[in-house]
């Protein structure tokens, strides 16, 4: 098993539940293990049923999942009191968004050094707390540490408040893509640069 899908990150403070200021809420930011993925599960079962274009959020299987992680990706996540909150996944290229890494013109090398982003899902009733923002920064470090060059992620182009995020995290709109479910999506590329970057000091 991928040694980096051991660790806890770091803790995080949370100021909301359920709409509401609160004190004294911490997250556990950490890597998700196999033993782990009926949590994702549960997570995107309480997501799905609060979402009106369910569309958004393609459902992954366990099967899935363990492929991210054979395959050389990872999957983190944010847990309150041992309950799944948030998580998000890197992947490496492969089927549609590897035939999108060519059609942008990467080399093989650059495919093979780019992580794809997604699959980020937050508990309804914890939104508010910039989750989105500290899984996107969590998978960022992580890419870092792993020697990437590249992170690639999708945003509905109806998503504005999650493409609002990520344009503030320094990604860059590249194309526009259209996808099975005729959803129009931002295909947005970071570029990972660790001899600048602030992120070159995270080592949990």
């Amino acid at each position: 098993m991928n040694a980096w899908c051991l660790m806890l990150i770091e803790k995080i403070m949370l100021s909301k539940f359920n709409g509401a200021i609160c004190e004294n809420l911490f997250g556990d930011l950490s890597y998700i293990t196999e033993e782990k993925f009926h949590d994702i599960m549960e997570l995107f079962e309480r997501v799905n049923r609060s979402m009106d274009n369910k569309n958004w959020l393609k459902f992954r299987d366990l099967s899935y999942l363990k492929d991210v992680l054979d395959k050389g990706g990872f999957i983190i996540g944010c847990y309150v009191d041992n309950i799944l909150i948030a998580s998000a996944l890197c992947e490496a290229p492969n089927g549609d968004y590897k035939d999108i890494l060519i059609e942008m013109g990467m080399s093989s090398d650059e495919i093979n050094s780019t992580y794809i982003s997604g699959y980020v899902m937050v508990d309804p009733v914890y939104r508010g707390n910039s989750l989105h923002r500290i899984l996107m920064e969590a998978r960022i470090k992580a890419s870092i540490i792993r020697e990437k060059k590249h992170i690639v992620t999708a945003i509905a182009t109806e998503n504005v408040f999650s493409l609002k995020t990520i344009l503030a995290l320094g990604f860059e709109v590249r194309m526009q893509k259209e996808n099975e479910y005729n959803i129009v999506r931002n295909i947005l590329v970071k570029n990972l640069n660790p001899s600048s970057s602030q992120y070159v000091e995270f080592s949990a």
